[in-house]
């Protein structure tokens, strides 16, 4: 298994990570994604172009890393 990551990922995730696939494969449109997927038509060209770039790690969510506050931010200058 060396060369391959493990990606943590919902099954939302990976349903959209499907859908997203058959519009980089050119099976269905944008617009037949977005409808399946319940998101705008821009929402699904920002997937698309994650995913393109990124590869199946560009449809897990952005925000896994543990953001700091603000008010804490402060608090350690």
């Amino acid at each position: 298994m060396a060369g391959k990551d493990i990606i943590m990922a919902s099954q939302r995730e990976l349903k959209r990570l499907q859908i997203v696939e058959k519009v980089v494969e050119g099976s269905i449109r944008q617009a037949e994604a977005s409808e399946m997927l319940s998101l705008g038509d821009r929402q699904v060209r920002r997937v698309v172009r994650r995913i393109r770039e990124e590869g199946a790690a560009g449809v897990v969510g952005q925000s896994i890393e543990p953001k700091v506050s603000g008010r804490a931010q402060r608090a350690s200058i």
